[in-house]
């Protein structure tokens, strides 16, 4: 009888858990990216100033658990690349933003690289490129399915 009854409760809880046990786990990222005319130096002024500012990109994308995601953003003239990979718990990700602008009919670029960033940790990319002082705002969080990581964009 006992036999039984532990079959039927193991059923059951396979039968309820198995969409989230078998669901594919991935990291999801937000971004808000801004453009400024001027230097900040201190990080504890960066949220108070950018609470004034309005970003020119804010990117999100969700990113499979030990694989690559990229997103480009921009034109003819402008172009920000922003590229993470997690590990395969999801516990971290690495992060690069690269920038592109045309000046005089020429591409420059720069790229920046952040390895190791924990799960849930919002980071700050800053580059100063062709006069302006860009800043890349990057939250990464995982999430148990795609389902949740897109929940959490809105």
């Amino acid at each position: 009888m006992k036999l039984h009854y532990y079959k039927a409760v193991a059923f059951i809880t396979l039968g309820l858990l198995s969409p989230v046990c078998f669901a594919e786990q991935v990291f999801a990222i937000k971004a808000t990216i801004y453009k400024l005319e001027n230097n900040i130096t201190i990080d504890s002024q960066i949220d108070e100033t950018l609470k004034n500012l309005q970003p020119i990109h804010q990117p999100q994308l969700l990113a499979s658990l030990n694989k690559s995601a990229l997103i480009e953003i921009g034109g003819d003239e402008q172009l920000t690349a922003l590229e993470i990979k997690t590990n395969k718990e999801g516990s971290y990700y690495n992060a690069s933003m690269k920038l592109k602008e045309k000046v005089d009919s020429q591409w420059e670029s720069i790229t920046s690289f952040m390895p190791n960033i924990p799960n849930g940790q919002t980071v700050y990319f800053s580059r100063t490129f062709t006069g302006s002082v860009w800043l890349i705002k990057l939250t990464g969080k995982r999430y148990e399915s795609i389902e949740l990581g897109q929940a959490s964009f809105n």
